[in-house]
C-alpha cells in the first residue's frame, strides 16, 4: 500500500507498521493494536502455516525457555494462549519441582513451587501467538518483503513511513505510511545506517563477545524413562568448563536437546561428534538419556558472537515516529534464556508509554514519544544484561568492558549457586530472580548472605 493509498484508506494518523514477525515483533504488535486503528507487520520471511523454523529466526531451532515473569505477562495480553498451547500438547512444567539442574558441581534442590508454565519450541509459541495476533481485525501481515529504508518528513525530525520491497514473484517497490514505526527485525536491524542516511549520530553499542555455539535436535521423548524430572540442565564450573546441555520437553511428545560451547568450543553437527561432546558434560545425565533415544531431526548449529547493547537512548538527537525494541536494541547471550521475556517486558514498557502519550491517536502525531520510550527501554534491559554479562564474564577470555564490581559479583553469585544444591531457601530466591520474578537484590537477603559468608549455616525456606 502506498502512502496515497494508505491515507485514501483513514491510516493518516492512525496506523503502525511494525518491522519482523519475531516474538518481539508480535508482542509489540499487540499493544500498538489496542492503539492503532491498523497495524501492518512486514517480514522478510514466508510466514508458513505450520510451526517450522525459519531463515529469519536462525536461532528457533534451538533450546527457548519463557521465564516465569514473561508467561505471565503473555498470559494477560493473549488469555486464551495458555489453553491453545495445551491444547496442541505443550508440557506443563514446575520451574523447581520439574527440573534437575547441575551447576557449579552440584544439583540444586527440587520442591514443589508456584513458578509454572507451559513448555514448547520456539517456533510452536511463535505460531501460536501469530494465531491469536491474526484474529484481530486490524492487524495485517505482509511476509516476503524487506523494509530498504525509513521514510522521514522534510527535516528528518520525524520517521513517516518505510520503503518496501517485495520479494515475491517480480520484485517491486513502494512506500507504506506510518504514524509510528516499531524496529523488532532482530540482531540484523539496519537502523544504525538508516538513522545516519537520514542525518543522525551513528549509535554507539556495547558489546561482550562469548562465541557461544549451539548444536541441537529433536528426539521422541522415551516412553519408559525411570526418571523424576522433566527438565535436564547441565552447566559446567567456570571458568574452566566451557561445555553445558540442556533437555527440554516440547509438543508432540518429544524432546529439543541443545548442546553449547563458549570461546569457540563448539560442539559438531555430526551424530559421532554430538553424542561424544554430550559425553564430556561435566555430568553424565544428559549422554545416558539420549544414547539410545530416537532422534527426529538432523542436528543443527548455531553461532552467536556477543552479546550486543546499541544505545540508542544516549543519542543527542532521535527522531520522532519511530521506536527500537527486541534484539534490534539489545540481544543476550541465549544460554540464559531471557530474550524472550525481556521482549514482553518492552512490550508492557510500549503500552505505558502509548498511554501516556494519546497525542498519537488524536493526531498529536506523538514527537515526544520516541526519545523517553527508548530511555525506559534501556532501563528495562539494564538488569538482563547485568545478569547475562557478568555471568559470562566469570571466563578471562571474555571479551568487553568489565564493570566495577563484577568479581566480587561473581564470587558471591558463586556462592549462591553452590549453596542451592542445599539450602531451599537459597534455591527459591535464585529461581525467583533467573524467572525475573525478584530484583537480584534479594540474593543478599540477610538469611542468605549469613550463609554464604557463614558456610556451615543453613537458613530456613
Amino acid at each position: 500500500m502506498s502512502i496515497k493509498e494508505s491515507k485514501a484508506v483513514g491510516f493518516d494518523h492512525h496506523h503502525a507498521v511494525v518491522i519482523g514477525a519475531g516474538m518481539a515483533g508480535l508482542l509489540a504488535g499487540r499493544i500498538l493494536s489496542d492503539h492503532f486503528d491498523y497495524v501492518t507487520f512486514v517480514e522478510r520471511d514466508r510466514l508458513a502455516e505450520d510451526a517450522g523454523a525459519r531463515r529469519g529466526i536462525p536461532q528457533g531451532q534451538h533450546i527457548h525457555v519463557l521465564l516465569n515473569k514473561g508467561a505471565s505477562l503473555l498470559t494477560e495480553l493473549f488469555p486464551d494462549l495458555p489453553a491453545a498451547l495445551a491444547q496442541r500438547g505443550a508440557p506443563h512444567v514446575d520451574g523447581i519441582a520439574d527440573v534437575r539442574w547441575y551447576h557449579f558441581g552440584v544439583w540444586k534442590t527440587r520442591f514443589p513451587s508456584n513458578i509454572k508454565g507451559y513448555s514448547q519450541s520456539r517456533p510452536f509459541l511463535e505460531q501460536s501467538v501469530r494465531r491469536c495476533l491474526s484474529t484481530k481485525a486490524n492487524v495485517r501481515f505482509i511476509d516476503q518483503c524487506e523494509v530498504t529504508r525509513l521514510c522521514a518528513n522534510d527535516d528528518t525530525t520525524r520517521v513517516t513511513g518505510v520503503h518496501l520491497r517485495h520479494r515475491h514473484g517480480e520484485f517491486s517497490e513502494e512506500e507504506l505510511a506510518a504514524d509510528l514505526v516499531v524496529d523488532a527485525s532482530g540482531r540484523g536491524s539496519q537502523a544504525p545506517q538508516w538513522l545516519v542516511s537520514l542525518g543522525y549520530e551513528k549509535v554507539k553499542e556495547s558489546r561482550v563477545k562469548v562465541d557461544i555455539g549451539y548444536a541441537s535436535r529433536i528426539y521422541r521423548r522415551p516412553k519408559e524413562l525411570p526418571v523424576d524430572w522433566k527438565v535436564l540442565v547441565i552447566y559446567p564450573t567456570p571458568p574452566n568448563g566451557k561445555r553445558a546441555g540442556s533437555v527440554l520437553p516440547i509438543e508432540d511428545n518429544t524432546w529439543i536437546v541443545s548442546l553449547t560451547g563458549r570461546l569457540r568450543d563448539y560442539p559438531p553437527n555430526d551424530e559421532a561428534g554430538f553424542l561424544d561432546f554430550a559425553r564430556s558434560l561435566p555430568e553424565p545425565t544428559l549422554y545416558k538419556v539420549i544414547k539410545d533415544a530416537e532422534p527426529l531431526t538432523p542436528i543443527a548449529i548455531h553461532r552467536f558472537p556477543a552479546n550486543q547493547w546499541r544505545h540508542y537512548e544516549g543519542m543527542s538527537r532521535f527522531p520522532g515516529g519511530l521506536v527500537i525494541l527486541g534484539d534490534a536494541l539489545c540481544s543476550f547471550n541465549p544460554i540464559y534464556g531471557q530474550g524472550m521475556t525481556t521482549a514482553i517486558l518492552e512490550a508492557s514498557i510500549l503500552n505505558e508509554c502509548l498511554c501516556q502519550q494519546r497525542g498519537f491517536h488524536t493526531g498529536g502525531k506523538g514527537t515526544g514519544l520516541a526519545q523517553p520510550l527508548q530511555k525506559a527501554l534501556a532501563k528495562a534491559v539494564g538488569v538482563p544484561w547485568l545478569l547475562a554479562t557478568s555471568e559470562d564474564f566469570r571466563y578471562p577470555e571474555t571479551e568487553g568492558h568489565r564493570p566495577p564490581g563484577v568479581r566480587l559479583l561473581n564470587w558471591y553469585t558463586g556462592r549462591v549457586h553452590k549453596l542451592a544444591g542445599s539450602n531451599p531457601r537459597a534455591t527459591l530466591s535464585f529461581y525467583e530472580v533467573v524467572h525475573m520474578l525478584n530484583p537480584p537484590m534479594v540474593l543478599l537477603a540477610l538469611p542468605i548472605l549469613f550463609a554464604v559468608l557463614f558456610k556451615g549455616q543453613r537458613p530456613r525456606r
